[in-house]
């Protein structure tokens, strides 16, 4: 029973580390661009979401070392995110190259702002298997959160900035 309460307490301190991280992080973000000029990026499927903290769904939350980021236009999604997480199938951890390492042109895309100024994008790639949904929420302030949900490994999450595309 002593067992069971240390891993009960672990789980829950876990998930509010990850909590006061992620609501703390927003106020945290400064932006590399106006206001403005974010909102009209993103209205304009022209942005770049940076991840600055990965979450998996076991283990614990992980500061992002180098540059990890998803290119966003009306035409193309480019993936280059770190992936941490277990694999439900051994053909897709044999592949030889991360899950989240691709570039897409078929995809579906919806956008929708709500009265608070942030925007929900959920983009599902039609031509990888792997990938069932990039979800993204951006503010206009620059903070930015992803979570990725993927057919043969657990999902994944990811904070970070939006900034327009250069």
């Amino acid at each position: 029973n002593g067992k069971y309460n240390y891993l009960l307490l672990t789980m829950i301190a876990g998930t509010f580390s990850v909590f006061v991280c992620s609501c703390t992080t927003q106020k945290q973000v400064k932006a590399t661009a106006s206001t403005e000029e974010i909102a009209k990026a993103i209205s304009t499927d022209s942005w770049v979401f940076t991840a600055n903290n990965v979450m998996p769904q076991s283990g614990r939350s992980r500061i992002v070392n180098g540059i990890y980021e998803v290119y966003c236009s009306s035409d193309t999604v480019l993936v280059y995110l770190p992936y941490f997480g277990r694999s439900y199938s051994a053909s897709a951890a044999m592949n030889g190259k991360g899950p989240l390492d691709f570039q897409t042109t078929s995809f579906s895309f919806t956008k929708q702002q709500n009265k608070k100024g942030c925007w929900d994008i959920n983009i599902k790639p039609k031509d990888n298997g792997e990938i069932q949904s990039l979800s993204f929420i951006l503010y206009d302030n620059g903070f930015a959160q992803l979570n990725v949900l993927l057919t043969n490994r657990s999902p994944i999450s990811f904070s970070g900035t939006v900034s327009p595309k250069k």
